[in-house]
């Protein structure tokens, strides 16, 4: 962890806003690796450990569950064959379809945002820190946010790609619902598979404290979220993991939009906008009949049949 960090965080215990001051036992040549995080108001002390922010306050039981539930899936993955080096390769490099939709969805992503070097992004539910550490190499501000520290299935993965002195983000542990970082402190927020590890009433919680920690004018990504449908209930959604307890859920279109544009993001169309097609003007109602069209398509497959992830940007306004 950095010393500047400490002026985006907002103390887990009394949720009080930059109040936290670092004091370092050990540093290395990119960071303080241990050290104490003192709150100002309520002179709660927090750890830095592995350079980890360890910032998840008094965690309830379903989190301290599915923490341990990534512990045992990363021995599970280490069995299976992955080391660091496949790793350090994520997602590009990994064949399996879930890791190329990953792939997938970056590079688009890549090249539609308009990013700035030296603009700040927090990574919800970082995991194996391979989105971090892709986005620290377009020269943002990365913070990852965990509930889980170990390697391979947590924020202790972050030091295989820092070691090498080539990139640098901060990792922090925390819950979605209740981050500890200071409101208006960041630019981006990027949710890759990770809002469904909410109930509803979670979700909703989520999508407030995530509107909360960004800028006006700021942007949440929302990337290969699973969804509920009504031809396809996905009731067993999480039967394959249920052994790693992992709190998942899945949960319709309306629950998911209607969640963001409740905490106060304007939820942009998923399907292109009017004046897409300018070659068909030419031709009287042509344009808004294709439009129907693609946006019939896209209902079918993203909010009735089934068989597509969700993908969503959200602003939050300027002044709002």
């Amino acid at each position: 962890m950095r010393e500047a960090t400490a002026e985006l965080l907002r103390c887990p215990r009394c949720r009080a806003e930059r109040t936290l001051s670092l004091t370092g036992r050990e540093s290395d040549e990119h960071e303080v690796r241990e050290g104490t995080l003192t709150c100002a108001e309520c002179v709660g002390e927090f750890e830095v450990r592995d350079g980890i922010m360890h910032l998840l306050h008094d965690p309830p039981d379903f989190v301290a569950r599915e923490a341990a539930g990534l512990d045992r899936f990363a021995e599970t993955m280490r069995a299976d064959g992955w080391d660091r080096e496949r790793i350090l390769g994520l997602p590009e490099k990994e064949d399996q379809g879930y890791w190329q939709s990953q792939h997938l969805a970056m590079t688009h992503l890549l090249g539609n945002a308009s990013f700035e070097p030296g603009q700040r992004l927090v990574d919800v539910g970082s995991n194996t820190c391979w989105a971090s550490n892709i986005f620290a190499r377009q020269g943002l501000d990365v913070i990852a946010l965990d509930i889980a520290t170990t390697q391979m299935q947590g924020l202790k993965t972050a030091d295989w790609f820092i070691e090498d002195g080539e990139v640098f983000f901060e990792r922090m542990l925390s819950v979605m619902y209740d981050p500890a970082l200071a409101s208006e402190s960041v630019d981006y927020v990027f949710c890759c598979e990770v809002l469904h590890h909410n109930v509803v009433a979670n979700l909703n919680r989520t999508l407030e404290e995530l509107f909360r920690v960004l800028k006006p004018g700021g942007t949440l990504f929302v990337v290969n979220e699973p969804m509920r449908f009504p031809l396809m209930l996905k009731r067993d959604h999480a039967e394959e993991v249920a052994e790693y307890e992992g709190n998942e859920h899945v949960h319709f279109f309306h629950q998911y939009v209607r969640a963001a544009r409740r905490a106060g993001f304007h939820v942009a169309r998923p399907w292109p906008q009017p004046g897409a097609w300018p070659k068909l003007d030419r031709f009287p109602g042509a344009r808004f009949a294709r439009e129907v069209r693609i946006a019939a398509r896209w209902s079918w497959y993203h909010v009735i049949r089934g068989d597509r992830a969700l993908a969503l940007t959200c602003t939050k306004p300027r002044g709002g």
